[in-house]
């Protein structure tokens, strides 16, 4: 049996780099629009947990009547729904007086860790410090062990399945086919990103850039060509290295829930007028509106989408961490911060990227260090945080 490697902590690392994204997607558009840096993102996201665990389990919540419980699904679509109204009432209960008084960025900064506050002791005061989980089905983890042998790579998938191991499948690549696979595979992703980028100009606006469809394409068919070209497996006993990988269904819905999220995000900045207005907002909020944009409905958006970010990455947290707790927001704020200060406070498609990028170093930085510097993993984004300060702090990506 392989021990879990290099390769299993870098997909852990890409899942929490989901999570973040979600969180680090919405703060940068409330700053970049709404100009708030906002402290108590944090905290939305545990209010958006918490919203979808009292309806999924609301027996664990006071002052919430027992009517049994739906689905998570349900809850959750239910739960993002509901944080999507908080988000409103922040904005005209709160930012919007005091931006209409002429509040500056310190002013907005101490009203967002009052915000932080207040949201983390309601949330104390109605639940209590304990841990809590959402009431779903078990996931059963599967193992995907590689074997690389004088003949090739050869797969394993094995599940533990009443305390033994029981193999799933077993299949073999010849090297041939190994070079077919990954030659052919990142042919396929420079032909789509050079295919793309042939009608690039000033007026050109793609709706989906093209390096992240160059990746997709690559991504694409590498899967293709794996599931095609699958052979014999080879004698695994004498193999040079080996390695397993930890998947599961969370990590599917995770990351599918997130790409699908940003597409959207996508759609709604370059596709709609909605998001043409945001983006004029965020370029130069004056200028705007003399152009005819209506500032405080566009903040109203930006806040309202925010929240429905910060709740769903909420619940991506607490079901991938099978726990809540009142703290889990905040513990994620400053790898957000990171990642959005990384990508450039400003541009939302750097924030994702970095936040990508935080995830893995924090997962790989867990890997590498010794086993007592495991509670350590959230420093690692601080550390990335400092270092992109000193040497650039406007951002790796700029106005991405």
């Amino acid at each position: 049996m392989a021990s879990a490697g290099l390769l299993d902590a870098i997909l852990q690392g890409l899942i929490t780099g989901t999570i973040i994204a979600a969180g680090a997607l919405g703060l940068s558009l409330i700053y970049s629009i709404a100009e708030v840096p906002n402290f108590a993102h944090g905290d939305m996201i545990t209010i958006g947990a918490y919203l979808t665990l009292a309806l999924n389990k609301p027996g664990a919540v006071p002052f919430v009547p027992d009517f049994g419980g739906l689905p998570l699904v349900a809850a959750g679509i239910v739960g993002i729904t509901v944080a999507g109204g908080t988000g409103a009432v922040y904005e005209l209960a709160i930012f919007r007086r005091f931006r209409s008084k002429g509040a500056d960025l310190i002013t907005m900064v101490i009203v967002s860790l009052g915000l932080a506050l207040v949201l983390r002791n309601v949330v104390l005061f109605l639940v209590g410090s304990g841990n809590i989980n959402y009431n779903t089905e078990r996931v059963t983890n599967t193992n995907v062990e590689l074997y690389l042998t004088g003949n090739g790579l050869s797969v394993q998938t094995v599940q533990r399945q009443a305390g033994d191991l029981v193999t799933l499948g077993e299949w073999g690549y010849g090297w041939l086919s190994l070079l077919v696979i990954v030659g052919v595979a990142i042919a396929a992703g420079v032909a789509v990103y050079r295919w793309r980028t042939d009608d690039t100009g000033f007026e050109t606006v793609h709706l989906v850039s093209p390096r992240v469809l160059g990746v997709a394409a690559g991504v694409a068919t590498l899967a293709v060509l794996a599931t095609v070209l699958q052979g014999a497996p080879h004698a695994i006993d004498a193999a040079a290295w080996s390695t397993s990988v930890g998947v599961s269904i969370k990590y599917g819905v995770i990351l599918g829930l997130t790409l699908v999220t940003m597409l959207a995000m996508n759609l709604l900045l370059k596709g709609t007028r909605t998001g043409r207005a945001m983006r004029a907002t965020a370029d130069n909020m004056a200028l705007a509106e003399i152009r005819g944009v209506n500032i405080d409905r566009i903040q109203l958006v930006v806040w309202v989408i925010a929240a429905l970010l910060t709740a769903l990455a909420g619940i991506l947290t607490g079901w991938f961490a099978s726990n809540l707790n009142p703290n889990m927001g905040f513990s994620l704020l400053l790898p957000i911060f990171a990642a959005v200060i990384m990508g450039g406070i400003t541009s939302p498609y750097g924030a994702v990227l970095a936040s990508l990028i935080i995830g893995v170093s924090m997962d790989v930085g867990v890997f590498l260090l010794p086993a007592e510097f495991a509670t350590y993993r959230t420093a690692i984004a601080f550390v990335i945080l400092i270092a992109v300060l000193l040497v650039k702090p406007e951002g790796l990506w700029g106005d991405v």
